[in-house]
């Protein structure tokens, strides 16, 4: 009788997404687990577990496959990501709003996209531009200062701070208390921009400095090697406390994004 080889692997797998759907609490999660598991990063993942129990590995190689797979599991948890931009978001929490009136405001390059038809738009991290308006609206802030540019797309630099100064002017604020900063391409650029620019105005005895909260750390340590001591406006916080749900135990787009992030940020840091 022919003897065929036991399927650990898929056993594996198999118990690996029925623990999970079992452990959902409810109809609406599991279904959303199943599609995690579906999708490429779930996918991979399960694919990466079952690869574990393939028989006649080595006991390095299996090693190395266990090893692979947790790091991968790491990379791309939402609970991971929370963790890291935590670090870098919670000196902040308390800033969110400016404890007196602000004579300028900068507002770091980014948060802006292009629609098909080439209209600026709000980007992934909209709330960049939207921070400042509100301020702007609440009486907080007087003048509204935007940078940069991308180098990052074909063709032409795509310039930030005209499409942060396009949005904000059909939001409502004048475009008389909007100065452009066009020039810089980098962190490093924009601050040494603004410090020429805040040399122009003595009349600006407060400036506030705005950015998603993670990017804050670098863009202050950078801020004050160009000599500036600016107000920290967080904006954009991604730091917001995770429930437990087997959802968040498979990796998935969000954790990438925010650990990545996280990782960016300390990363340059130290360049």
């Amino acid at each position: 009788m022919k003897k065929y080889p036991r399927p650990y692997p898929l056993i594996a797998a198999f118990i690996l997404a029925l623990a999970l759907v079992v452990i959902s609490g409810n109809i609406i999660i599991a279904k959303k687990v199943v599609a995690h598991l579906i999708l490429p990063a779930g996918f991979l993942w399960v694919l990466g577990f079952a690869a574990i129990f393939v028989r006649g590995l080595s006991r390095r190689g299996r090693a190395v496959l266990v090893a692979g797979w947790f790091l991968y599991s790491l990379a791309g948890s939402p609970y991971v990501g929370v963790a890291l931009l935590r670090v870098l978001e919670e000196p902040y929490y308390a800033s969110e709003q400016p404890a007196e009136k602000l004579d300028a405001l900068v507002l770091l390059g980014g948060g802006t996209g292009l629609s098909p038809g080439g209209r600026p738009a709000l980007g992934t991290h909209g709330d960049r531009l939207t921070r400042p308006v509100i301020l702007f609206r609440e009486g907080l802030v007087g003048t509204l200062i935007t940078t940069g540019r991308s180098i990052t797309e074909a063709g032409e630099d795509r310039l930030l701070s005209r499409e942060t100064s396009l949005i904000w002017q059909g939001l409502g604020v004048p475009a008389c208390v909007i100065v452009e900063v066009p020039e810089p391409r980098t962190t490093r650029e924009e601050l040494a921009a603004v410090a020429k620019l805040i040399a122009k105005h003595p009349e600006w005895k407060k400036v506030g400095l705005s950015s998603s909260a993670s990017h804050l750390p670098r863009a202050l340590q950078e801020a004050r090697s160009q000599g500036l001591d600016l107000v920290p406006v967080p904006s954009d916080f991604r730091s917001g406390s995770l429930i437990f749900s087997a959802l968040y135990l498979v990796p998935q787009g969000r954790g990438f994004r925010d650990v990545q992030t996280a990782l960016w940020e300390f990363l340059g840091s130290v360049m």
